[in-house]
């Protein structure tokens, strides 16, 4: 070590050689890295989804989703399976064990599996897809088209020609819209069909072959090529209706216009959009992973500012939805907030290290940021806002071992050591205690890297960030810092504590001996404390692990008790609509009505009575917070008149929230009941005892099975023998009976920017019941009719909409609502199992689970609690192996207790909640604050020698001479965080919790360190004389004289340099 500082210290030019080029490397890195609101992930999920046309849920799950389970249940690596069997598709998700890596080799093995059973899978069955769950796109933003008509024909054409154009935009991934499409509608006339003697399978056989493509090839003579090819039917209302079904030698056609009406015509409308009080249609667009998101939003703002123009006449284009305005404004918070604190930092320095030092002292900031940039842009990690809370997060901790290696630097200088002696001897005293805080930092943060879990990918850039920064500026300390000192800082700065800071010293010095001397009542004052505070934290303070980064919006989600359609609810919901359209327009950006669906708890719900009105912010109003608050709270105060008497009410459900864009299907407050089984069982009757046991929590405010989970199905029973008896298969019967209830597409046209469906139906299926369906006519081949009644018989069934399955059993939930404000919902949960258990013994095969809805919550939870207890091992283990004790790690790591205190009481005050990044935030903690411990016990242990015990006068000069150095590092810390905490710079989002948490932390961990530290070192050498008596008893020996309590306690005196008879020791601790 001593050779290779020399080194440096006497060889300028390489020195700033180097740091030239790191900062130039860092400087192209940083021009060509991407900008994003996150990086890239890809989760251990596969998905296996296929789709059957005509197939109700039970038949997807007995012929295509069970045989796939059970095909692929035994392979390595899965954790889960689970399914949704739906009307005419089926999805499957395998879930993939964390420590399991392999994740292609899996997915492969799952397609080969799937292969092997193809023959036994329904022969019409579609393509079966099988991918894993990747990131390769992202919102980018949504805009509403106001009065477009989707039947005119001019705003259809435009509409698909701007698609077109938008798309060739570098960087578009793809557009998706809720314009309706036009398609070919084939409406048969059974009448014709009779008197024809055609069935419906021959018709759809015909026209699939008028458009199936027939090959023939080419031909080649001499210099001279021909193709031969047989042409097919253009895709047109005239081509379709000439198709010719029958012809006869005497050149008699018969038509498919003779026996249907044929006509281009837009599909039923299902939902109705407002947007301020306009009807308006959506389009949203989705960008790929590799392009920065601020270039690409120029770029399509220019595009679309240039297609305004070609508007049609009264269509208006509204920006709704602006991701990269959530993304600039974060980062330019982020940004603005680590300027603060960069100059909070530096004249911090400057108040404590003279001008000077404080330069020098500081170069590591840029230096460090720069390379870091170089590590991150050859990792493939982008600008986003995880990597910037990377490096806000290190900001105020970067210099901290160049303070320490400054302060030793000016008092070699003033015991009179020439500048490059005293810089090398700075380096040589202090780089043991330096690299162990560095090492402590960078271990805590290692778990996050390391544990393989969808969050870690996802959370990757925080640690690559600190480890490097760190890394960065560790060596920066070492090798040109201290030439840097050695050629700029050649005289000592004076040092003019201020009164402020005497009396300061005062004050701890007199608190620290009272300490010392109540050290039994400090240590179990503290200890009350620290477990109180647990306590209280479990009661009162909520804790949320969704990882939500977008933009927030408040959300009302209406469910009307009665409607018969869109335009029934648009009546009912009026008067709302008028009263949310009338509030301060300078308040919000925009409002939105949506009538016919929302999304909920992770599904579409639909149907005339849902409806959802939305109102988003301008990610630019720097008031943005202040009017959320204001719109949320008038909203609530409006509505309370349609929900005073229930009974009245026109809603069966109102309610007021916010949502992040993305998380519509938020389940914090949701709890499942999951209902499991292998042989049916009542679902009503079981529910109902699970609300009968759980009747009594007043936290709970709906149990529920969902409805639309359930569905009447009208459900036919073929009489075999009859149908046979007609010359009928069940195939044809069940053919025509659909031409009653939906479209069948028939032919699906790709070959332009439009993609033209042709559909075939008899009538249209909401028009029908279940008695029209019995009376319905099947034609026989004769031409001939006969109801359906004739042939089988009709009835009504209460069956699921969709089966779900967990592990290759049926699975049916109950959803319990809690209230907002509870915190404990584990116990919660604990106490619904206690309650229920009871009822599973009744039903010989169900089995009843329940779980926290928000099961990636949980997932994330675990995966935090686990690092941070990861982290203070490794921090345990690191101090073990520098100290070479045992029970001094355990001391220093005291102080991390001390900080989760400040945490818990700064979140509950300021009505905070402890989220994932307040979790890193406390990693972040838990690393730095053992520093200041290590370093006062390394002075305390220096200045012991050789001695058994600790002499209290020495104790009380070595916490004083550490006062200064502890004081300056954790201020430098808290002033890089604090302006985040506090959003000096401005509001700083989704990653307040992290600063919070790591500021208030630092700050009563350091308070803590100062005053308890001591006392617990006292304790321990009173624990040492103690087990010393007992041996020297046993021994016949004397006792011990015990020093500490019977010496006098000294009158303290300011001292400002270490005295020179001292010589540090960092491997001798208490033996």
């Amino acid at each position: 070590m001593r050779k290779i500082t020399k080194y440096f210290i006497d060889n300028s030019f390489i020195v700033n050689l180097l740091s030239v080029m790191m900062l130039l490397i860092g400087a192209i890195s940083l021009v060509h890295m991407k900008r994003d609101l996150i990086s890239g992930w890809s989760a251990k999920r596969i998905t296996v989804s296929t789709s059957l046309s005509g197939a109700g849920p039970a038949q997807m799950e007995k012929f295509v989703t069970y045989p796939i389970e059970q095909a692929i249940k035994n392979l390595p690596g899965i954790d889960k399976i689970r399914s949704n069997s739906r009307t005419a598709s089926t999805s499957i998700t395998v879930e993939v064990k964390d420590e399991y890596d392999d994740i292609l080799e899996l997915e492969q093995k799952i397609k080969d599996a799937v292969n092997n059973i193809r023959s036994t899978l329904p022969s019409d069955l579609d393509e079966i897809n099988i991918q894993q769950t990747k990131m390769t796109e992202s919102w980018f933003s949504n805009y509403s088209l106001l009065n477009f008509n989707e039947e005119d024909q001019n705003h259809q054409r435009w509409f698909y020609k701007f698609k077109e154009r938008l798309k060739n935009i570098q960087g578009v991934a793809r557009i998706q819209d809720d314009v309706r499409e036009y398609g070919i509608h084939i409406r048969f006339n059974l009448e014709s069909l009779a008197r024809y003697e055609i069935d419906i399978n021959t018709v759809y056989s015909i026209v699939q072959e008028s458009f199936r493509l027939f090959p023939i090839g080419n031909i080649s003579k001499g210099s001279k090529d021909y193709l031969v090819e047989f042409e097919t039917n253009e895709v047109t209302v005239e081509d379709i209706g000439n198709i010719i079904l029958r012809s006869t030698t005497s050149k008699k056609t018969l038509l498919l216009r003779d026996i249907a009406t044929i006509e281009k015509k837009l599909p039923k409308k299902t939902y109705k959009e407002y947007t301020n009080s306009s009807p308006s249609l959506s389009f949203t667009i989705f960008k790929d992973m590799d392009t920065d998101t601020i270039s690409l939003k120029e770029n399509i703002e220019k595009f679309i500012e240039e297609e305004r123009a070609n508007l049609p006449q009264g269509v208006e284009m509204l920006l709704t939805g602006d991701g990269p305005a959530f993304i600039e404004r974060q980062i330019n918070a982020l940004k603005s907030n680590s300027i603060f604190g960069v100059i909070l930092v530096i004249l911090t320095l400057m108040s404590f290290l003279g001008f000077k030092t404080s330069l020098m002292t500081s170069f590591g900031l840029p230096l460090s940021y720069m390379f870091t940039f170089f590590i991150l842009e050859n990792m493939g990690l982008k600008i986003d806002l995880i990597s910037i809370v990377g490096m806000l997060l290190v900001l105020g901790i970067i210099v901290d071992d160049a303070i320490i290696i400054s302060e030793q630097y000016t008092q070699n200088l003033e015991k009179g050591m020439k500048p490059k002696e005293a810089a090398l001897e700075a380096v040589l005293k202090t780089w043991m205690p330096i690299t162990g805080a560095v090492l402590t930092t960078v271990v805590a943060f290692l778990p996050l890297l390391m544990s393989g879990d969808g969050l870690s990918d996802i959370m990757m850039a925080i640690p690559v960030v600190v480890i490097s920064a760190l890394g960065v500026s560790l060596l920066e300390s070492f090798f040109i810092l201290p030439n840097h000192l050695a050629h700029f800082v050649k005289v000592a700065p004076k040092h003019h504590e201020s009164n402020f800071f005497h009396k300061l010293k005062d004050i701890y010095m007199k608190t620290l001996k009272q300490v010392l001397r109540f050290r039994y009542l400090a240590l179990v004052s503290l200890v009350s404390l620290f477990g109180f505070s647990i306590f209280f934290a479990q009661k009162n303070i909520p804790m949320n692990f969704n990882l939500n980064i977008s933009s927030e919006k408040i959300r009302v989600v209406t469910v009307l008790k009665h409607s018969e359609s869109l335009e029934d609810s648009e009546k009912q919901l009026a008067p709302l609509w008028k009263e949310l359209s009338e509030i301060d327009k300078d308040k919000f950006d925009y409002i939105n009505m949506a009538i016919g669906y929302v999304w909920e708890s992770g599904k579409s719900k639909n149907g005339p009575q849902y409806g959802s009105f939305t109102v988003r912010f301008s990610q630019l109003d720097d008031n943005i917070e202040a009017n959320k608050k204001y719109v949320e709270d008038l909203i609530k105060e409006r509505i309370k008149k349609y929900t005073a008497d229930p009974k009245d009410s026109i809603f069966e459900r109102i309610e007021v929230g916010r949502r992040y864009d993305g998380h519509d299907d938020d389940q914090s407050n949701i709890v499942n009941i999951n209902l499991s089984s292998s042989a049916p069982f009542d679902i009503n009757e079981v529910s109902s005892k699970i609300k009968k046991k759980l009747s009594s929590y007043d936290q709970i405010t709906s149990i529920d099975l969902d409805n639309s989970d359930f569905i009447d199905t009208w459900t036919f029973k073929p009489n075999k023998a009859e149908i046979l008896s007609h010359g009928l298969s069940i195939r044809a019967v069940a053919n025509q009976v659909r031409t009653f209830v939906a479209k069948t597409k028939v032919y699906e046209n790709n070959s332009g920017p439009q993609t033209l469906k042709v559909y075939a139906y008899s009538e249209e299926g909401d028009n029908q019941t279940i008695e029209t369906l019995k009376n319905k006519h099947i034609i026989l081949s004769n031409g001939l009719k006969i109801k359906t009644k004739d042939l089988g018989t009709w009835e009504v069934i209460r069956r699921q909409k969709s089966i779900g399955h967990e592990n290759l059993k049926r699975i049916v939930r109950l959803k319990v609502a809690l209230k907002k404000d509870v915190a404990d919902k584990e116990k919660l949960i604990h106490n619904f199992e206690n309650d229920i258990k009871s009822i599973e013994s009744e039903y010989s095969y169900l089995t009843i689970t329940t779980k926290d809805a928000d099961e990636q919550a949980q997932k994330n939870k675990s995966s935090m609690f686990k690092n941070v207890l990861f982290a203070v091992g490794l921090i345990v283990f690191i101090l073990a192996i520098i100290l070479r004790s045992i029970v001094t790690p355990f001391i220093i790591c005291s102080a991390i207790p001390f900080g989760l205190i400040g945490i818990i009481w700064a979140f509950y005050f300021q009505g905070l909640k402890l989220d994932i990044m307040a979790f890193i935030g406390v990693i972040a903690m838990a690393g730095v604050v053992v520093n200041d411990s290590l370093l006062l016990v390394d002075t305390v242990n220096s200045s012991r020698g050789k001695k058994k015990y600790i002499d209290l006068e020495t104790l009380l000069t070595d916490c004083a001479k550490r006062l200064r150095p502890i004081l300056l590092t954790s201020i430098t810390t808290l002033g890089g965080v604090f302006p985040m905490a506090y959003g000096i710079g401005g509001d700083s989002g989704f990653t307040k919790p992290l600063a919070m948490s790591m500021g208030w932390g630092l700050l009563f961990a350091t308070g803590l360190t100062l005053l308890i530290l001591p006392a617990y070192l006292l304790i321990f050498d009173d624990i040492k004389k103690l087990f010393s008596r007992k041996k020297d008893k046993q021994l016949g020996d004397t006792e011990i004289e015990d020093e500490n309590l019977d010496q006098e306690w000294p009158e303290f005196e300011h001292q400002t340099s270490i005295p020179k008879n001292k010589k540090a020791n960092t491997t001798e601790l208490f033996q």
